[in-house]
């Protein structure tokens, strides 16, 4: 019996156009931000799980940087990971003891409905409620074709009772890397069957 298991599958965008990677680049500079202010506020108020930081900073997190729910938990998983791995890296790194954890611009990791997959590529939703599609090159995509077919095979194609699509279980977060000028490196956290 085939067991499901996480993957990581290794994408790349196509050569961004020059209005695209201004509002890439606007969208990762606002996410960098975001989450060094909740970094700031987290450790101001000494907490360390998530659902008391959103609990502390939700009402100024909604008015300074995005209302929606969904990008706040994003931020708070992201900010809480980043933390983690500071404390990891500060037990053997003696240059880092003192210093506060900083999230690098430049990364973005969303879940859904934020992004969203397809056979051809990503969609991400802006803060202004614009969407930004973004298209997987053509090697990267045959390569994993496969994958992404499985992948979207967990897609469930009318809405529930409330109107809201539900989400696809076969994904989880998508990380965004910029890595050189016009291109983009996906890396999706998939659970799809192995053998």
């Amino acid at each position: 019996m085939p067991d499901t298991g996480a993957t990581i599958l290794k994408l790349q965008s196509v050569v961004l156009t020059r209005e695209k990677r201004i509002l890439l680049q606007e969208d990762l500079d606002r996410y960098a931000n975001a989450t060094n202010w909740v970094i700031k506020a987290a450790l101001k108020n000494h907490l360390l799980k998530p659902t008391k930081i959103t609990e502390t900073i939700s009402e100024k997190f909604f008015n300074q940087f995005d209302k929606r729910p969904e990008y706040l938990a994003d931020i708070v998983t992201t900010a809480c990971s980043e933390i983690a791995r500071h404390r990891r890296l500060s037990n053997t790194i003696r240059s880092m003891r003192d210093k506060t954890p900083f999230f690098k611009k430049g990364r973005a990791i969303y879940s859904q409905p934020i992004v969203k997959l397809s056979e051809n590529g990503i969609t991400i939703a802006l803060w202004d409620r614009t969407q930004l599609p973004i298209p997987f090159d053509k090697f990267t995509r045959n390569k994993s074709a496969d994958e992404i077919s499985e992948i979207l095979k967990g897609e469930v194609p009318k809405a529930d009772a409330d109107g809201k699509m539900p989400l696809n279980q076969r994904y989880e977060r998508i990380r965004l890397t910029w890595i050189r000028e016009g291109f983009l490196r996906i890396d999706i956290r998939a659970n799809i069957k192995k053998g």
